[in-house]
């Protein structure tokens, strides 16, 4: 049963008070059993900490004097609620909503399979009710990521069901407070992006599973935290995440001639995508963020030697 159950919830603000309190508001209504929420206000200096608190007293509000980053914002939620030995951690974007009846598939799963570290949503675009995310899906061999069933209509059929990912979003993700003891928080070195990826590849060499639950839904506002509300728009911040962070998993999961053919397929396959994509989309001076975020992260393979 899902009452009585310890979930601890965290969460990152950063300027976007609004979508904060519908995240909260969302979580608290449709949620079957109580949860203990911190959220870290990454140096908003707009009243963002101050409104939250006021509306919202029964969460544990950490502010910091400035942005240290998405992922060290998420770490100290993180290691907050781990003080109060939580079975569950939920990790949520601030600007994710969840609907009724979202928790109790992804307890479910975690019950009925122990090997199950990770669970995630269903995500639909806010908006549109589009998918955002049916599940993740990592080719080692070229170093790709890909949301499956990503911009299709929300419909059941014979590939939207339960299953192993290899990665789930850390937009909605429910993960077992025990591998957050086994293998640690997320990895620093990302800032932002693909440190839920990180996660869940280190998790599943620690002997954990990644399972999409299509019966959990949320909806993402997709990246309003970051100044992006449109589906994939890569703004010049995201694009040299995208690329840099890209490399970072490549160096620490892959060594020789594999790590060698990830980053070709960096260079040779996702390069020239997400190129098209820039140079098609509004933000065409993202090509020069995503070249200096490539050549970044070859620096970061090399220094390594990787």
């Amino acid at each position: 049963m899902a009452m009585g159950r310890k979930v601890a919830v965290a969460i990152v603000n950063w300027r976007r008070a609004a979508d904060t309190l519908e995240c909260l508001t969302t979580l608290i209504e449709h949620s079957p059993c109580s949860l203990d929420i911190v959220v870290v206000d990454n140096g908003s200096g707009d009243g963002s900490a101050e409104l939250i608190a006021s509306r919202f007293p029964q969460v544990r509000l950490i502010a910091l004097d400035r942005n240290e980053g998405y992922v060290v914002g998420i770490n100290l939620a993180i290691s907050e609620a781990l003080k109060g030995d939580p079975e569950f951690i939920l990790v949520m974007n601030n600007d994710a909503v969840s609907t009724p009846g979202y928790l109790e598939p992804l307890l479910d799963i975690m019950d009925r399979r122990p090997r199950c570290g990770i669970a995630g949503s269903k995500i639909l675009y806010y908006d549109t009710g589009l998918v955002w995310f049916g599940g993740g899906t990592y080719n080692r061999w070229l170093g790709y990521t890909r949301h499956q069933h990503m911009d299709e209509e929300d419909a059941e059929d014979a590939e939207d069901v339960e299953r192993q990912v290899d990665y789930i979003t850390g937009c909605t993700a429910l993960i077992r407070s025990e591998v957050f003891h086994r293998i640690g928080l997320f990895d620093e070195d990302f800032d932002m992006y693909f440190e839920d990826l990180d996660f869940c590849l280190r998790a599943s060499k620690a002997g954990y599973e990644s399972w999409y639950v299509p019966s959990s839904v949320t909806r993402h506002k997709v990246s309003a935290s970051a100044g992006i509300m449109g589906a994939n728009v890569l703004t010049p911040m995201r694009a040299y995440h995208y690329a840099r962070n890209a490399m970072i998993v490549i160096g620490k999961g892959r060594r020789g001639v594999k790590a060698c053919t990830s980053v070709i397929g960096q260079y040779l396959v996702a390069f020239p995508y997400y190129a098209m994509g820039i140079l098609l989309g509004p933000s065409k001076s993202s090509l020069f963020s995503y070249v200096r975020g490539l050549r970044e992260g070859t620096m970061w393979l090399l220094r390594r030697g990787v």
